[in-house]
């Protein structure tokens, strides 16, 4: 078993030479850029010699600014091979938040591709393998300890609370290794690369679980639905790991197709549902086709996926699941089963993974602490990393229950509970699941003011101060404060065009009260 990420992928970038790595979807016309294992190889080593050249050595410190493509995949290989750790910085962040994380990181050197930010020293990323240099470096030994900190993932999270998350590389080997045990992938596996390889969630299961299979990872040309759904469908994608937002947004196009198709389409859909699972993945073909007819393992994480989402695609016989992790957890914790009946979980613990809950109240409810080969080395910040583990168990801060299968039921983040004055918890997450469940709310973000839950909403249709969007909000909310508890129910918000996202795509929640001060709706 592979102990570090070198001689983890090394041995599939020589068994799987000739098969393409990357698949690079041009934005003009429709060209697409391939580029193979072979490729990488060689220009990892090349990379990796230069490194040594320019005075980087076993321990170093490196910074990749670099869109997710193979230009990033070569300047990884190439720091692991020397022994050295990554610091991926987001290239879509502002020229001030990116000179603020890089004054965070203080790289030895920058690697880096299609960014013109000013670091010195740096290095252009190059495809280009000299084979000199290459075989040169393919005769150094790599002996890295599992041990060793391989990524250092700069996250201000969604709270705001900057933290430099180290992982080393039995954490994120760990993950992969469970990951193989969840689900089998092979070399004819196409893995759509959606999230930021700056975040674990994107460097784990969109970058290192295809890349040691020797599967084609394949770049839209924007993050935008229908060149995602035109992707899918035309490079026959098996593999979908991405947050909630797309699956729901897959999930309302299907809709309208089905309400717009008339009686047969409906017939089909009530027969679809009715039908046993097995027999729902051959009678649901002509679906599987729109979506690219081989999905394999379709996986929703980073924030809570509405079990109202995962039955619509179980109905169908489509097989989304739910993951659960941080970063500090390399970051998969737990995984769903296939077409598992309780959906309203994220699963069980995955392989070597342990979860625990820390003072559970009468209702079993208490925070998620979890141990094991996944766990962080710990934080930049040896104070914040002190507040956060007791005994090698990671204090997550999240709130949830264990069933009597061992799967885990999150209620929500601690930090976020909102406790009124007459002492009743209010979870945010379950109220902005419910809110999101009225079509005409396109998203929703519950916070606190005055003790009491108020929301940010984007609704359907002209935003702002416009009447009707202010009438659709007033009737959303109405509809949701008839089903809800008297402690739940929202009588203030705030309209807003869409709201504020970090780069994987969760809510940015720090942003949360500005943005209610200044667009509440008198």
């Amino acid at each position: 078993m592979a102990k570090n990420l070198w001689t983890l992928l090394e041995p599939a970038l020589q068994q799987y030479r000739d098969n393409p790595a990357w698949i690079c979807r041009e934005r003009e016309g429709r060209r697409r850029r391939v580029v193979t294992y072979r490729q990488l190889h060689e220009a990892a080593l090349t990379t990796a010699d230069r490194l040594r050249q320019a005075g980087i050595a076993d321990g170093g410190n490196l910074g990749i600014i670099a869109p997710n493509g193979p230009e990033f995949t070569v300047a990884a290989l190439a720091a692991w091979k020397i022994g050295a750790s990554i610091a991926p910085i987001h290239i879509g962040n502002s020229a001030h938040e990116i000179a603020r994380q890089l004054e965070a990181v203080a790289p030895q050197i920058l690697l880096k591709h299609e960014s013109a930010i000013d670091h010195q020293p740096a290095l252009a990323i190059s495809l280009q393998g000299e084979r000199e240099r290459a075989e040169r470096e393919s005769e150094r030994p790599a002996h890295h300890e599992a041990g060793k900190l391989a990524v250092r993932i700069y996250t201000s999270g969604s709270t705001g609370n900057p933290k430099m998350v180290r992982l080393s590389h039995g954490n994120l080997v760990s993950n992969v290794q469970a990951a193989r045990k969840i689900e089998t992938f092979t070399q004819t596996d196409r893995f759509i690369s959606l999230l930021p390889f700056s975040h674990a969630m994107g460097l784990t299961g969109n970058l290192l679980l295809p890349l040691c299979h020797g599967a084609a990872i394949v770049s839209p040309r924007v993050l935008a639905a229908a060149e995602i759904l035109d992707t899918l469908r035309q490079e026959n994608i098996s593999v979908v790991i991405a947050v909630p937002r797309l699956f729901r947004n897959v999930m309302l196009g299907l809709e309208k197709k089905f309400t717009d198709g008339g009686a047969a389409l409906a017939l089909y859909r009530a027969l679809l549902k009715m039908a046993p699972i097995s027999l729902r993945r051959h009678l649901n073909a002509p679906i599987r086709r729109q979506l690219g007819g081989r999905i394999k393992a379709w996986v929703s994480g980073g924030s809570h996926l509405d079990s109202r989402i995962s039955r619509y695609y179980h109905d169908l016989g489509l097989p989304l699941r739910q993951g659960y992790g941080l970063a500090e957890t390399s970051p998969l914790t737990s995984m769903q089963e296939n077409f598992d009946t309780a959906r309203q979980s994220v699963g069980k613990p995955v392989a070597q993974v342990q979860v625990k809950i820390h003072n559970a109240d009468e209702n079993g409810n208490g925070e998620v602490w979890i141990q094991g080969p996944n766990i962080m080395l710990g934080y930049e910040d040896a104070r914040q990393t002190a507040a956060v583990m007791q005994d090698n168990w990671f204090k997550s801060g999240d709130i949830g229950r264990l069933d009597a299968q061992g799967r885990i039921f999150l209620t929500g983040r601690s930090k976020r509970l909102i406790v009124t004055e007459a002492g009743k918890n209010i979870y945010p997450e379950e109220l902005e699941t419910l809110l999101e469940r009225d079509p005409a709310v396109r998203e929703a973000g519950v916070l606190e003011v005055d003790m009491k839950p108020v929301c940010v909403l984007a609704v359907q249709g002209e935003q702002g101060e416009h009447a009707g969007a202010v009438e659709t909000a007033r009737k959303s909310l109405a509809a949701f404060n008839r089903l809800v508890s008297s402690h739940n129910r929202i009588t203030r918000f705030a309209l807003v065009d869409e709201l504020p996202r970090t780069p994987i795509g969760k809510m940015a929640l720090q942003e949360l009260p500005g943005i209610f001060a200044r667009n509440e709706v008198k």
